[in-house]
């Protein structure tokens, strides 16, 4: 089914693959196979070492990737002046953007991004698609769908970039310029697409009205980063206790006396700290009951 999709739009889509979706973006939006991580991470390595040498800063750490796959605007940009191609931010004061706001259908394409997700949205012939490469296929997006689509984008915290310039013409282009696909039966194509995987993720399937299951996958994912740490000790804990369940409360009372008795400690207990004083607590448990 993915392949009769390109056949009927001959649009370039690169799906997923680990965290590389600055990579599929860039691709996505190019309709061919430009750039590797490899690519990106040299762009990354040098704009890292021009930033140490103007700034002064001595530190190694990188702030254009990481060891995710993750790549700044910053690389994204550079890879682009390649074809001469510019990002605007879209809620800049310059006139393209702007007009842009006025009049979404006024920009080619766009790039947009929610902390270590990118996607892109081109216009191949006169209608656009989503090349996001968490979806199987590209989405089909109407005018109208568009402007909603990129005010929820701006409402989910994506922060999103016009292209100016010109794009490689692709056979997407060539073959959508003087086609409109009928929405209704790529519909069908994208739902049958969807019925039939049982692996990922189905595809929406509405170009008329808004359905944003994909985009609210990758800001829950994004999201859930920022509660990780929080998430992982409520678990250690939670296991921890669960290992001895009649002593829940004895444990606890060890550990407010532990407390109590270590001031210092009292505000931020570490989770191997409170493993410890629970291992600790058994100990004294089994030698007095070994004493009895």
């Amino acid at each position: 089914m993915i392949r009769q999709i390109q056949q009927l739009t001959g649009i370039y889509h690169e799906q997923q693959e680990g965290a590389l979706c600055a990579q599929h973006a860039l691709n996505n939006l190019l309709q061919q196979q430009y750039y590797s991580a490899v690519d990106l991470a040299d762009i990354a390595r040098g704009l890292d070492e021009h930033e140490r040498h103007v700034l002064g800063i001595q530190s190694h750490e990188s702030q254009n990737m990481d060891d995710t796959g993750f790549f700044s605007i910053q690389v994204l940009q550079k890879a682009l002046e390649t074809f001469n191609i510019e990002l605007i931010p879209f809620a800049s004061q310059q006139p393209m953007a702007q007009h842009a706001r006025d009049e979404p259908t006024s920009v080619q394409a766009y790039i947009c991004n929610l902390r270590e997700h990118w996607l892109t949205i081109r216009r191949f012939g006169r209608q656009y698609f989503d090349l996001n490469s968490i979806s199987n296929v590209p989405k089909l997006i109407s005018d109208t769908y568009l402007s909603l689509y990129l005010a929820q984008l701006q409402q989910s915290g994506y922060s999103i970039f016009i292209i100016r310039g010109d794009l490689p013409v692709c056979p997407a282009d060539e073959r959508l310029a003087n086609n409109v696909i009928d929405p209704t039966f790529y519909r069908s194509l994208t739902e049958q697409r969807a019925e039939t995987s049982s692996s990922r993720p189905s595809v929406p399937s509405s170009s008329s009205s808004f359905d944003d299951s994909d985009l609210q996958r990758a800001i829950k994912a994004s999201v859930e980063m920022d509660t990780a740490a929080d998430k992982a000790l409520q678990q250690v804990l939670a296991q921890s206790l669960q290992e001895a369940p009649n002593d829940d409360e004895l444990v606890q009372q060890a550990i407010a006396a532990s407390l109590i008795n270590n001031p210092i400690e009292q505000e931020k207990p570490s989770v191997e700290e409170l493993r410890q004083r629970r291992l600790d607590y058994f100990k004294n448990k089994d030698k007095d009951t070994t004493a009895e």
